[in-house]
């Protein structure tokens, strides 16, 4: 059965009373996917569990439910899985992102993409970045950066000033000290990659965040997306550590952001939890993911004392100038 995007009375109230006064009129989710079903030969075996079918009229149809009166751009992203085609699947998403010029798209890459694949994808298909994941290494879990982004593409990417959108392996994510001395090595022999640590550098727990910001933040050409994470005290961290011009908004929709619950954590770990089924004590419907995010966001804001000129920053502007330099566009066009 295929998962379908379910949107209610509840979540709309819940938009009103916890968002609407502090996402601000624009938007630009750096972090965001399609994916499609329909007569495509880049499909992965019959056995595999897939995504969420979207294409780019209808991420932006659902942007403009969950985020109401928005005006909203996109990185979108190919979704990997493991047995794709992955040529066929950029070609695809090249053409949908054609829809829009002020929008973006990253490809998807993997051990077997070669650099002819990768700079073409640059130079005709004006892809901006690269997608990048850990369930292509041999060793999803304890893989390090270069086992799923080779260094052959890393100098494609470094000679056309590309970014790579980045989700880091290891059980600590970025306390990994493995991950850091990646960053370390190849933020200094890559000089022209720009590095978005998905997911606030996937510290859904922010106990893999406490030390490695301090640094990260020393770190040359290192960005965060805020996709996904529901702990309060990683925005909090990133927010009160980072340069604040390094951190933009995202959503992970149609993925994980639009799960209805919310991501957990305890101890060292962290899980997706949807809710429980009826409480006495209180309502115990669940909202989205997406919400449950940017709940978190809008009270480290509010610890903080953010202006609402560096939150439209958060939301919107970051992500401008950053889309900009990676399309060679300066800030003012």
């Amino acid at each position: 059965m295929k998962r379908k995007l379910t949107y209610n009375d509840f979540d709309r109230e819940f938009w009103e009373r916890e968002l609407e006064n502090f996402v601000p009129r624009k938007i630009y989710d750096i972090h965001t996917h399609l994916w499609t079903e329909n007569g495509q030969e880049h499909l992965p075996p019959a056995d595999t569990i897939l995504r969420t079918e979207i294409n780019f009229f209808g991420l932006r149809r659902w942007s403009a439910q969950l985020f109401p009166g928005r005006e909203c751009r996109f990185l979108v992203m190919g979704t990997p899985i493991p047995g794709m085609d992955t040529a066929k699947h950029n070609r695809w998403l090249a053409k949908e992102i054609a829809a829009d010029r002020a929008s973006a798209a990253a490809m998807v890459v993997t051990p077997a993409t070669t650099q002819e694949e990768l700079s073409s994808g640059f130079e005709k298909d004006n892809f901006c970045a690269v997608k990048p994941y850990r369930i292509f290494a041999a060793d999803p879990k304890y893989a390090r950066i270069v086992d799923f982004l080779p260094e052959p593409l890393l100098e494609v990417i470094n000679k056309h000033k590309k970014a790579v959108i980045l989700h880091l392996s290891m059980p600590d994510g970025a306390d990994s000290p493995q991950n850091i001395e990646d960053l370390r090595y190849l933020t200094g022999k890559y000089p022209n990659v720009k590095w978005v640590l998905a997911h606030c550098a996937r510290a859904f727990n922010s106990i893999f965040l406490e030390k490695a910001i301090h640094i990260l933040k020393h770190l040359p050409n290192i960005y965060y997306d805020t996709s996904a994470v529901n702990d309060l005290y990683t925005h909090y961290l990133l927010l009160k550590h980072e340069a604040p011009e390094r951190i933009m908004f995202g959503s992970d929709n149609v993925a994980a952001g639009c799960d209805r619950g919310k991501y957990i954590t305890y101890a060292g770990a962290w899980q997706f939890y949807p809710g429980a089924e009826r409480l006495e004590h209180c309502d115990a419907r669940a909202t989205l993911v997406v919400y449950e995010q940017l709940v978190q966001q809008k009270r480290a804001a509010d610890m903080l004392g953010l202006s609402s000129n560096a939150i439209d920053k958060l939301f919107r502007k970051n992500a401008e100038l950053f889309i900009n330099s990676l399309k060679g566009k300066n800030s003012n066009e």
